[in-house]
């Protein structure tokens, strides 16, 4: 089944997910994913809940998080971050996407500091192996991107 969003609505929605996701609410009926579409009038598939991205798997229903089948475990923040990048994946997420759609209202002065903070962490534990690329790619003085292919260093 397809969804035909505008912009705003999808806005809207991802919002209402993020914060339905804060609350720890792991229910169905109250989860959905968005997915990009290649045409312009569909621009949200739902309901998308589980995300294979290379190694990576991504059960929103579940709050699962795995790596080559090894759990990870995130926290709250970690786990609506790297949704927020999951489904905006090769897209540049600013710094200020990134903390309304994971703080909304309570974002603070040192924000900028919890983010980086909460994306170290989250290269961390997406690590678990040398041959594991490096999923969240900085964009310097800009945001942060998820992306599965192998930077060049």
């Amino acid at each position: 089944m397809f969804i035909l969003l505008d912009a705003e609505q999808q806005r809207e929605l991802t919002h209402y997910v993020l914060t339905r996701n804060k609350q720890d609410c792991t229910s169905a009926e109250n989860s959905y994913a968005i997915s990009h579409t290649s045409t312009p009038q569909a621009d949200v598939e739902l309901p998308l809940t589980e995300i294979h991205e290379g190694d990576l798997y991504f059960c929103l229903e579940e709050r699962k998080v795995s790596v080559r089948g090894k759990k990870v475990d995130l926290s709250a923040r970690e786990f609506n971050t790297l949704y927020l990048l999951l489904m905006n994946r090769k897209r540049v997420m600013t710094f200020e996407i990134i903390a309304y759609h994971v703080w909304g209202e309570e974002y603070v002065e040192n924000g900028l500091t919890a983010i980086h903070n909460i994306m170290s962490r989250l290269r961390k534990r997406l690590k678990i192996s040398s041959d594991i690329p490096d999923y969240i790619i900085s964009v310097r003085g800009v945001g942060y991107k998820f992306d599965t292919i192998q930077q060049k260093k």
